[in-house]
């Protein structure tokens, strides 16, 4: 799941979870806060007891409302869980199998004849990701009906044969909210409150609609000019099933629980929304193997708000974290708090900032090359600011933090020049670090 299960690697063989002093993690959480990186809550659970639960920063800057462990966030792509389960709810009760072709449902979307439920729910359909539509920024904002978003569905032809390949789609995960409304013939609202959160006694669970700060949900916040700066809403008839709900930390971990111990749907469902098609990417959820270790995990992101939910069946620990603002790298914090619960000590990060000439700043230009991978990185001076990223991408501004040294904390990026010889260090999070050479 773009590496988010590398989290995995720092658990070797037994979680100290009785023996770890979490006021580590409340001081992690607490700099990241007080340095404009975080805000969020964190939930914690083993055996589905609450060990840990911590909120830091604000639901509503301009009215200064804290965000507590009942503030509620968009939560994104951690929809295509719930959605998931739902389908396979219904396949339980045989109304559909992992084999239904499309075509039961939508004739005109291309292929549908040879893409299955099973096709949308591990993302090996085919079909074009509607969130890559040149238009996204214009229609993201307004209402959509389901024709509109199918006819903007139908509009693009496959990106290649259902089955052949695996490339994450919200596209699918729209169509598979829309099946669940045909054939519970209900509002997909409707059937996540009466197949979820009844079921299982969610207390801050429902799809999203404009936000409402007296509903104790949160805006959600990009750093501008160094301070925090409310977005534009996603208007939630767009995302449906692929990201429209609305959760708390404590929740999500309730949901994973209860989907963990067999409470939302069968034992033989569960093991096919386990089961997967790239070694990575299930039926909703995403898997990978570390030294033995099973680890199940989904993320989402939508506006500024970043989500992600982990679940370690082997010691029945499950983190959950939902933010409404980030300015530092979501694995960061993830691969933290799961390295002090094996027993490692976090170590605090510093963020200290470097004032610099535009003199200074031109001696890092260029274009810098790594044998070991086939993308360069390019970087240039915007007065006494570097601006720097990966060829073909956006340059972003870096943070000078010591001489030489610039971070991008968003990704857990740290970079290391050697202007003296045209080198710059590439270290991001535990990865092993890359050496790039000047090359013009």
């Amino acid at each position: 799941m773009k590496q988010l299960l590398i989290v995995a690697i720092l658990i070797v063989n037994t979680l100290n979870l009785n023996a770890q002093d979490l006021n580590q993690l409340d001081e992690f959480l607490n700099i990241l806060e007080a340095n404009d990186k975080l805000m969020a809550t964190m939930t914690i659970t083993n055996g589905g007891n609450q060990i840990y639960n911590k909120a830091v920063g604000y639901a509503d800057v301009n009215s200064s409302i804290k965000n507590t462990s009942a503030t509620k966030f968009r939560i994104g792509s951690i929809t295509k869980a719930f959605t998931a389960t739902m389908i396979f709810q219904l396949i339980d009760e045989g109304r559909i199998t992992l084999d239904s072709p499309l075509t039961l449902f939508f004739n005109g979307i291309p292929s549908a004849s040879k893409i299955t439920i099973a096709h949308l729910l591990n993302h090996s359909s085919g079909l074009f990701n509607i969130t890559n539509d040149s238009k996204f920024g214009e229609w993201m904002l307004k209402p959509s009906s389901r024709g509109d978003m199918l006819k903007r569905i139908q509009a693009y032809d496959l990106d290649f044969n259902p089955g052949e390949q695996t490339a994450y789609s919200n596209t699918n995960y729209l169509l598979l909210g829309y099946i669940i409304e045909i054939l519970d013939k209900d509002l997909y609202m409707q059937a996540l409150e009466k197949r979820i959160i009844k079921k299982i006694g969610l207390k801050n669970t429902y799809y999203g609609s404009k936000i409402n700060n007296s509903k104790n949900e949160s805006y959600s916040y990009i750093i501008e000019n160094e301070s925090w700066t409310i977005t534009s809403e996603t208007e939630m008839s767009n995302p449906g099933g692929a990201g429209a709900i609305v959760s708390t930390s404590e929740d999500l971990t309730q949901f994973m629980n209860a989907l963990f111990a067999g409470k939302l749907i069968s034992d033989t469902s569960f093991e096919a929304m386990k089961k997967t098609n790239d070694n990575e990417t299930c039926h909703g959820i995403f898997y990978a193997n570390m030294n033995g270790l099973d680890i199940y995990a989904c993320e989402g992101g939508i506006d500024g708000f970043q989500s992600m939910l982990i679940h370690v069946p082997k010691f029945k620990t499950t983190i959950a974290l939902t933010a409404n603002a980030l300015n530092y790298s979501k694995m960061q914090i993830m691969l933290s708090t799961f390295g002090l619960l094996s027993g490692q000590p976090i170590t605090m990060p510093v963020f200290t900032t470097l004032e610099l000439t535009e003199e200074q700043v031109k001696q890092y230009e260029g274009e810098y090359a790594c044998d070991e991978v086939p993308y360069k990185l390019i970087f240039k001076a915007n007065g006494t600011v570097l601006m720097g990223a990966p060829e073909q991408s956006n340059l972003k501004e870096l943070t000078p933090t010591k001489q030489h040294q610039f971070t991008f904390d968003t990704l857990g990026v740290v970079l290391d020049f050697h202007p003296g010889v045209g080198v710059v260090k590439f270290t991001k999070g535990n990865e092993k670090p890359l050496l790039f050479k000047r090359i013009k």
